[in-house]
């Protein structure tokens, strides 16, 4: 009986578990240098050739890889001059993640942020439970107020994991209410956020909502639970919001990753 000529190579179309096994081998391997931080958020990776070269395998299994790791949000190409990791989705030209607008067509509305409290050794449940840490492991609470001109429009408490983000609590003020949170994360320790998740509802305020937005008891916020992630979708930040909307409404600009063209 013939043997067939897919007996060695595998049938058309589909990959041998040898050749997934090692496009997995560049994958993890980068995957892992850039979590250590070999590679930065905007560094350029070496070449396809010098991949291959690296990790023994073919220039295809090289493509396999960074394709993948470019649909994964690792790594974002630029035509003609080779892959790069990719750092916050969110655009360095959107300082933050809040907008407020009368209508479409309007200019957002300028915000000053002020610091309230950080805060170490925070234990949260809820929070623990999205960061998927142990109940009992300490976290940074991050409080601060976005203000339209003299009227406080967004309350936030972040919450980060300790063990990722030594020495936070050892910064200035000023870079707590002069870079957005996401980028100084980015900065300083070198956790990009890839993507996020949001659940919003509608809630009264109360005891604790109330004094930070300067409003009485039972007025009508927006909540948003904000999950940022990071590298194999670890988070890295919870983030809970209350935002008052009689002044302007929240506007959310679409976020683009890094542009491939």
């Amino acid at each position: 009986m013939a043997r067939s000529p897919f007996a060695r190579r595998g049938a058309p179309g589909r990959r041998t578990p040898r050749a997934i096994a090692r496009y997995r081998l560049v994958q993890d391997g980068l995957t892992n240098r850039i979590e250590k931080g070999e590679y930065a958020p905007g560094d350029r990776i070496p070449t396809e050739k010098e991949l291959a070269r690296l990790y023994g395998v073919s220039v295809g299994t090289v493509k396999t890889a960074l394709l993948q790791m470019v649909h994964r949000g690792l790594l974002h190409r630029i035509q003609g001059k080779g892959s790069f990791v990719s750092g916050s989705l969110i655009g360095r030209d959107q300082l933050r993640l809040y907008h407020f607008v009368e209508g479409f067509d309007d200019e957002d509305a300028p915000l000053q942020v002020r610091l309230l409290a950080l805060h170490a050794g925070v234990r949260d449940l809820a929070a623990a439970r999205w960061l998927r840490v142990k109940s009992a492991e300490p976290m940074f609470r991050v409080d601060r107020v976005f203000a339209m001109g003299a009227t406080p429009v967004v309350w936030t408490s972040s919450f980060l994991p300790q063990r990722l983000f030594a020495g936070l609590e050892r910064l200035p003020r000023e870079a707590f209410e002069t870079k957005p949170l996401y980028r100084l994360v980015e900065e300083r320790y070198r956790l990009p956020t890839l993507r996020y998740q949001e659940m919003f509802s509608a809630v009264l305020s109360d005891g604790e909502s109330g004094p930070p937005l300067a409003v009485p008891p039972g007025f009508p916020l927006l909540k948003i639970e904000m999950l940022a992630l990071s590298f194999r979708d670890r988070p890295i930040e919870y983030r809970v919001s209350f935002c008052r909307t009689d002044r302007a409404r929240l506007f959310r600009l679409p976020l683009r990753a890094p542009s491939s063209a």
